[in-house]
Order: C-alpha cells, then structure tokens, then sequence
C-alpha cells in the first residue's frame, strides 16, 4: 500500500469518528431510536374522564315501532300511506272491502230491535196479567167471605128450626166452593208473577245477547278499517290496493310505523368494562353519517344476561338518548358509545403521542434551557388522544411531541 493511500484512509477514519462523536455529543442520554425532533407541548392540568368505549345500534324503543296490520280477511281496497309518510295516531292508512260486514251489523241491529220489542211487549202486557189476576183475588176473597156469613147465619137458624137441612147444606156447598176459588186465585196470581219476571228475564237476556252481535258485528266492520295505532313515519309497506290478505292465525303485517322521536342505544359492553359501568352514567356517542356530532346520553339499564359473539362475552346496555335528534338518527345506525365511568379534576395531562416506551416503563422527553432528556413517567387514566401522568412532570413543563401527531383538543379544567 502507498504512502498516499495509507494517508487517505487515515483521513476517512479521522472524518467518521468526528461524525460520530458530534452525533453521540448531540443525542439525548437514554434515547431510544431515530433523533428526538417535534412539536413542543406544554403540560396542563384538566378535567380527564374513563371512558369505556363500546360499539352499539340506535334502535327504537319498546313500542315506537309497531307492526300494524288487518284483523279480518278480505281484499284491500284503499291504501292511503306510502313509505316515509308521516302519520298521526288514529288516521286511516287502509281499508279492506265490508259490503259483507256491513249487511252482519244491520242484520244484528234488526235482531236487537226484534228483541227490544219483545221486552217493550213483555214491560207491558205482564202488568195487565198481574193486575187481573190481583182483581180476581180480590173477587174470590169477597166471595169467599159472603158465603162463610151466610155459612154461619143458616147454621144458627138450623139450630132453632128457622130453615131446613137442606138450606144449610147448600151454604156449606157454596163456601166450600168460594174457598176453592180463593186458593185458585192465589195460584194463579203467583202463577202469573213467576211467569211476568220470568219473561222479563228472558227478554232482558235477548236484548243483551242482541246487543252483544251487534257490538262484534261493528268491531269486525271497523276492522276492515285499518288505522295507525302510534304517531311516527312508515317505515315499511307489505301490501298493495287489490290483494287479499288472510287473517287466521295472526294479522297480516300492512305496514310498519316507527316513531323516530323515542330512539335509544343498544350497546353492547365487553366484559372486562362491564363492571365500571352504571345506571345513571353519562355517555355520549357519534354515528357515521355524522362522525363530527357527539350525542348525549345516560345509561338506563345493564342487562344481567350476556350476549357471546365469536368467544367473545358482552352484556347489553341501554343508553337512553338526551337532547334533540329528530331528523338525524334512525333505526340500525351503528354508533360508537363513549360511557363516562369516572372523572379527575385538576388532572396532570400530556398526549399520548409523547410517551416512549424502554424497558418496560413510560418515559417522555423534556425540554428544558434547549437541552431535551427523558423522563420516567407513571399514567394515570387515559381519553382519546390525552393520558395522565400521576408522576415524573409538572404542570408548565414541555413534552417533545413526534411530528405527524394529531392536534390537542383544548380542555378546560371545569369539564
């Protein structure tokens, strides 16, 4: 080898050892990977809250969606609603043919008038009966007492020879005669009331089985009359004008109404989360079709009862929806829940996107009078894009952010 290449090379070995030796001079003690280079952030204290995030769908809730359809069989002939059409509790949206029905409920309504004047006519005659027959009691009494007078005068007179045998046995005769009609007359009273309440019993009952037909007779007819049970918007429509539809084991399903004013959450929390979360938390969730909107709600109930996807557990939650949303969400939108599990005031915070890891432990970069170290750090809860830090920095520090790392949201310490 040349003096000249010899020379060279000890050149190129003095070069490198004095890049290397800036490069360690200039790199902070203890890091780890690429030089330490970013945005500075300014530890802040704040409001931090747990967050249990779970994935859910807006569902209606129990009864803002019903199912309506015809209780009678027979061919549709009006459909008065079309899908996305608001409807108001009670408003005609079908009517089914009832020529048929119709001729039942007048035919019924002539049995109840056919009935009703039985009962007018039982009202009427059944007093006259009972009087009559009270006239001929009263009859048979008076002669039942003339004759026991004219008994007792013809004996005496018997007993002194006034009058013959034969007088006082036609006496005898005579009262023995009028007291039979008495009893037959007291029969025939008792007789004729028994019969008068009996047959106003029995008209009474035709009336009301009379009136009875005639209230199914119109509860079929104003079946064949199909109105909405809730207020909402149709949701769905299964039939048409012209087709006929069978009602035998259940209602056939015309259309289907939800009220888009009582809308709820169905969340699904795993299991590891279930347990911090409570009737009565706040939450609030965002959908896709407006991933910038956060909507606000509580939890309403935990169901005991847990639902397995895939090996996975995960218990049913109802988040009960706060504040307006009418004309926004609607049913099956799939929403990300964020239930608010705890909160810490005058929190310690940085962005997660500051903490390293080496060794096992979290540790940040700090800069101080230009000269940027690392720092051990122990995390506290976490939300979104901020953790906190319970020791290792102090408010007012500066934490060396990555560069690409996504903006801080400002955060007041009264959240």
């Amino acid at each position: 080898m040349t003096k000249a290449r010899c020379l060279k090379w000890i050149l190129v070995l003095v070069i490198a050892a004095g890049l290397a030796a800036a490069y360690w001079a200039w790199r902070p003690q203890e890091q780890d990977g690429p030089q330490i280079t970013g945005k500075p952030f300014q530890v802040r204290q704040g409001t931090i809250r747990r967050l249990v995030v779970s994935t859910g769908t807006v569902k209606p809730q129990v009864g803002a969606e019903v199912k309506v359809g015809a209780r009678v069989s027979g061919r549709v002939e009006k459909l008065l609603v079309s899908i996305g059409q608001q409807v108001k509790a009670g408003q005609v949206v079908a009517v089914l043919e009832h020529k048929d029905l119709q001729a039942r409920l007048e035919q019924t309504q002539a049995e109840l008038a056919a009935t009703q004047a039985k009962l007018s006519r039982v009202r009427t005659t059944g007093p006259r009966l009972v009087a009559q027959a009270k006239a001929d009691l009263a009859e048979a009494k008076a002669t039942q007492v003339l004759n026991a007078l004219d008994l007792k005068r013809q004996e005496k007179m018997r007993s002194t020879d006034l009058v013959a045998q034969d007088a006082l046995d036609r006496a005898k005769e005579r009262h023995q005669v009028a007291a039979a009609r008495l009893t037959a007359a007291k029969a025939k009273l008792a007789q004729v009331k028994s019969a008068f309440e009996q047959d106003i019993k029995v008209a009474r009952a035709e009336v009301s089985a009379a009136q009875a037909k005639v209230v199914t007779a119109q509860v079929s007819l104003d079946y064949a009359t199909v109105r909405a049970p809730i207020s909402g918007v149709v949701s769905s429509v299964s039939t048409q004008e012209g087709e006929t539809v069978a009602a035998s084991l259940s209602a056939p399903t015309f259309i289907n109404i939800v009220d888009l004013s009582r809308l709820q959450v169905d969340d699904f929390v795993d299991e590891t989360d279930i347990g911090k979360v409570k009737v009565g938390q706040f939450a609030y969730f965002t959908v896709d079709a407006y991933p910038q909107r956060k909507f606000m709600g509580q939890v309403e109930s935990v169901q005991p009862s847990a639902n397995i996807v895939d090996d996975v557990v995960y218990y049913p939650v109802t988040i009960k929806i706060r504040g307006k949303y009418q004309g926004l969400l609607k049913p099956e939108m799939t929403a990300t829940v964020s239930i608010i599990t705890g909160t810490r005031k005058n929190a310690l915070m940085v962005p997660l996107s500051a903490v390293r890891r080496k060794g096992g432990k979290s540790l940040v970069y700090v800069q101080k009078d230009g000269q940027v170290t690392s720092t051990p750090v122990t995390l506290g809860w976490s939300e979104h894009v901020l953790v906190q830090v319970l020791t290792g920095l102090e408010a007012g520090q500066t934490v060396i952010l990555p560069k690409g790392a996504p903006s801080v949201p400002n955060r007041r310490s009264s959240h």
